[in-house]
């Protein structure tokens, strides 16, 4: 999957984080009220998009989509990557690809989360049977996941909680390809550290 889709993470606080800020943020990113990690997260990807398409050093800037899907746009190059980012405790995760819709999610574990609830009231009935047998690691594994999908379909949270079994099955760590409600996904699964969950959802354009 690293062919089809680019990733970062890096704390937001750091030597990694300061090194993007001062290389990739633009004046244009410090809108009022913004907060470090959207900050390291728009410097993350313009140096990505930069390095990966080749394309032009200046004019990259963000918006969203009308669903709130972030979009990258530069008036100097033609094909536009999909992009996502993603926070949590201190951590900044992106994604981009050009071979499909791309959605990350990134979550530190809390030991306090009622994630039997949550995932009853969430999940499909396949996917809460997996979480009951493999607990808080299968909670989390399962919630990244939808919400990466939820992200990269641009439909948002209502999907993420729809208890519509996506993702029972599946490696616990990885990547592996699925065909969902007609759909083809390239999904990946990971925990590179401790109590930290991280997964990426590629949507595959149909011509791909």
């Amino acid at each position: 999957m690293s062919a089809m889709v680019h990733t970062a993470l890096i704390a937001e606080s750091g030597t990694a984080a300061e090194d993007a800020l001062s290389r990739w943020s633009q004046p244009a990113d410090n809108f009022p009220g913004a907060r470090r990690r959207s900050l390291v997260a728009r410097a993350l990807l313009r140096g990505m998009l930069i390095r990966v398409t080749g394309g032009p050093a200046t004019g990259w800037t963000f918006g969203a989509e009308p669903s709130g899907r972030p979009i990258a746009h530069n008036a100097g190059y033609g094909r536009i990557p999909s992009i996502s980012f993603s926070h949590s405790g201190g951590w900044v995760a992106v994604a981009l690809s050009d071979a499909g819709t791309v959605g990350i999610d990134v979550e530190v574990h809390r030991p306090s989360r009622n994630f039997i609830e949550i995932a009853a009231a969430a999940f499909g009935a396949d996917e809460q049977r997996r979480v009951a047998v493999e607990g808080a690691l299968g909670f989390y594994r399962i919630w990244t996941l939808r919400e990466a999908m939820a992200k990269a379909s641009g439909v948002g949270i209502a999907e993420v909680a729809d208890s519509v079994d996506r993702v029972a099955e599946g490696p616990k760590e990885g990547f592996w390809q699925a065909m969902i409600s007609g759909t083809a996904w390239w999904l990946a699964h990971t925990t590179p550290v401790s109590g930290l969950g991280v997964a990426v959802a590629l949507k595959r354009h149909p011509a791909t």
